[in-house]
């Protein structure tokens, strides 16, 4: 039974795939300008410093992944550094980044979240976020490469790093949506939707020469 509610995720969020956004597709032959890839870098920092609470969130939720979801927490939570570091590459430095405020796009995606979160569905939240990670990842660090001058040695390594890292991670989620028992799990197709959706609006938000 839990299958289909993983296969109505995939459909739910079916029609937010990043890479067919406008952004991520200027990125990938070149088109951003440099403000442009600095405020996606200082906007979707919120994004990635949310992720670990969601985590943490999850494992309240899942006692029987308790550990694992926390790990998982932990992992992310060091990886925010990384992402400082890509902001870095991108002209935005440390103070500024941590000071930058969400725009109306990244609150209202952080706040739909939270709630769908807080409703027993952060793994689902987790999920839409990670599940997309790996091509975006791989095809971001091909644009950097060829068009900003920054490899995964200068400021690229958190999307060389979740290339590979967020295929097991996303897996790891399925495993724990699956294992919930009706009527657990019901609302995580919507719960999934409202982040890849968010992820969306909020690389429109930065997009600023389309």
């Amino acid at each position: 039974m839990q299958q289909i509610v993983l296969t109505q995720m995939e459909a739910a969020t079916s029609s937010r795939n990043l890479l067919e956004h406008s952004f991520y597709k200027r990125w990938l032959v070149g088109d951003l300008t440099k403000s442009e890839l600095a405020d996606y870098a200082a906007q979707y920092y919120h994004v990635v410093a949310a992720l670990p609470r969601w985590l943490e969130t999850a494992a309240a939720q899942q006692p029987a992944y308790r550990e694992t979801l926390l790990a998982h927490a932990a992992e992310e939570s060091a990886h925010v550094r990384l992402w400082e570091r890509f902001a870095g590459a991108c002209g935005v430095s440390t103070d500024a980044l941590r000071s930058t405020k969400p725009n109306e796009a990244t609150a209202s995606m952080l706040s739909n979240c939270d709630v769908a979160a807080d409703a027993g569905n952060a793994a689902a939240v987790a999920w839409a976020l990670e599940v997309q990670t790996p091509a975006v990842s791989r095809e971001k660090m091909k644009g950097l490469e060829k068009f900003y001058g920054i490899d995964a040695r200068s400021g690229g390594e958190y999307f060389a790093l979740h290339e590979r890292l967020d295929v097991e991670h996303a897996a790891e989620l399925e495993r724990v949506i699956a294992s919930q028992e009706p009527p657990f799990g019901a609302g995580a197709p919507s719960a999934a939707l409202v982040a890849a959706d968010g992820l969306w609006k909020i690389l429109s938000s930065v997009e600023h020469a389309a």
